[in-house]
């Protein structure tokens, strides 16, 4: 396969598909011949098994003898605290009467939302604040109402809803709206992924809109992911035909177009069209403290048996949010790995070692952990973005992607690896700021000269590189140090002489 034009596949969420289906993603070799046995390997390994389903359920341990699978499963643990281990999940679609420490937000969005009861007009609306502060959990909950209420009225009110982290492109997004809809009708899609335009597309989303619903809200979720191969950001012309929607549709009842980024300055990044249609109610999600953290965890202490928890850990768990991160999310996921640890070693109480040592897991350079577990191609990516950073004479805080990618270009060449393009490099680059490995913003040029893409890594640059060169199919660019450094200030000095 060529070096150019090989393009990775999407981060899909389960169940949905994309235009490259996984079979077909070009990341997959590069794990081909680690994971794969060999021809005469895979012959042995079938003559041997006489019966799979029974060798299927053994593996053997490290002094020779044989664990049993299924007896592993099947057999209960020693110890127990869950009740509902689902409630600690973060990814879990909560009752209204579990949110806390968001009156505000949550009655600015009710307010907003309450017209379509009546039939009447509703507003944009753009979420915006960090991950995990309840932007997602409060919009589905209140459309949750909206629905059973319009429901009691004898009236269809459409939730049409997709993570923007997944289709990329404003093509792909679309198909996701228009399978999104079909889904919760139960009626087919009516257009195929692939082959047919995006109007065409956007038509058929129209067409079940008109056929079956009184009232709609578009919600897109983590809308600033949604860039496209293009300098301009495709999230302008899909908020540009959506905010639109009830006229090109020809769409009598009510229609909202609700935007969620974590990026507060999310506006000015929309081209003039997108703007002079796109004029939202601005709800800003700022983080949690502690005690809004301490609501939030005690609303699930009923994830847990009765008398599981000790006094102190609530308290502790939020006290390490607070400081740390403010995301409920990974408050509720401290809890439930305390929970976890408190199981694995036969306990029936959670205590305050469980939280701390939950902690420390979560902690010990967790960024580094995940960067050793990532793809050879988004290993080379996140290399070049910190090798920029490292070997430039001025260390900027902020990485040009345009430099970043030259050098991914030259590394790959000095690893003789394949080369992806530019929009795939981004993607990978960016995909990285979900596991807190980097920061990115774009920045306008000036008046009808575009934008640029810029990287912060949240780590130290050569702490990566080394991390990174602990595989051993890195591990030879230590030797290359002087002329990476070379191209990587030459790439700069170009990028600063046109810009």
């Amino acid at each position: 396969m060529g070096r150019e034009g090989r393009r990775a596949g999407s981060n899909n969420p389960a169940g949905e598909e994309d235009d490259q289906s996984s079979a077909a993603d070009p990341e997959t070799p590069e794990s081909t011949d680690e994971e794969v046995a060999s021809p005469g390997t895979s012959q042995t390994t079938l003559e041997n098994e006489s019966d799979p389903a029974d060798s299927s359920q053994e593996a053997t341990n490290g002094d020779g003898g044989g664990i049993s699978i299924r007896d592993r499963l099947q057999t209960e643990s020693s110890g127990g605290v869950f009740a509902n281990k689902d409630l600690v999940r973060s990814d879990t679609i909560i009752d209204e009467d579990r949110i806390v420490g968001r009156d505000d937000q949550l009655g600015r969005v009710v307010d907003n939302l309450k017209p379509v009861l009546q039939n009447e007009g509703i507003p944009d609306m753009l979420l915006s604040g960090p991950s995990g502060t309840g932007k997602s959990l409060i919009i589905h909950a209140v459309c949750k109402q909206i629905v059973e209420l319009c429901e009691s009225q004898g009236k269809t009110f459409g939730v049409i809803s997709v993570n923007c982290e997944g289709p990329k492109t404003a093509d792909r997004a679309v198909y996701r709206l228009v399978k999104a809809a079909a889904d919760d009708l139960g009626v087919d899609p009516g257009v195929p992924q692939t082959g047919v335009s995006t109007d065409q597309k956007l038509e058929r989303l129209y067409e079940l809109m008109r056929e079956y619903y009184d009232g709609v809200i578009f919600i897109l979720d983590e809308i600033d992911m949604l860039e496209g191969p293009y300098q301009e950001a495709e999230y302008n012309s899909l908020i540009y035909q959506l905010s639109r929607a009830r006229k090109l549709a020809d769409f009598d009842g009510p229609i909202s177009l609700t935007t969620i980024t974590n990026y507060a300055d999310f506006m000015k990044d929309l081209n003039s069209r997108a703007q002079s249609s796109y004029n939202p109610d601005d709800i800003f999600f700022d983080d949690y403290d502690a005690n809004q953290l301490r609501s939030i965890l005690r609303n699930r202490r009923d994830a847990f048996k009765p008398d599981s928890l000790v006094d102190d850990v609530v308290p502790l768990v939020a006290a390490f949010g607070s400081q740390t991160h403010g995301d409920a999310r990974k408050a509720i996921d401290l809890l439930r790995w305390a929970g976890e640890l408190a199981e694995r070693r036969g306990a029936d109480t959670v205590i305050e070692t469980d939280v701390r040592d939950a902690q420390e897991k979560y902690t010990e350079n967790r960024k580094l952990r995940h960067i050793s577990g990532i793809s050879t191609q988004k290993k080379l990516s996140i290399y070049a973005v910190a090798a920029t950073a490292h070997y430039a004479r001025e260390h900027p805080e902020w990485i040009p992607a345009g430099p970043a990618f030259k050098t991914y270009q030259f590394i790959a060449d000095t690893m003789d690896a394949d080369q992806y393009s530019r929009e795939t490099f981004v993607n990978h680059v960016t995909e990285q700021s979900t596991y807190g490995v980097l920061d990115f913003e774009r920045r306008g040029k000036g008046r009808g000269r575009g934008v640029h893409m810029y990287f912060s890594l949240s780590e130290d640059p050569e702490t990566i590189m080394e991390t990174i060169r602990e595989d051993s199919r890195f591990e030879d660019l230590a030797h290359e140090e002087a002329t990476i450094s070379a191209v990587v200030r030459e790439r700069l000095k170009q990028f600063r002489n046109k810009n």
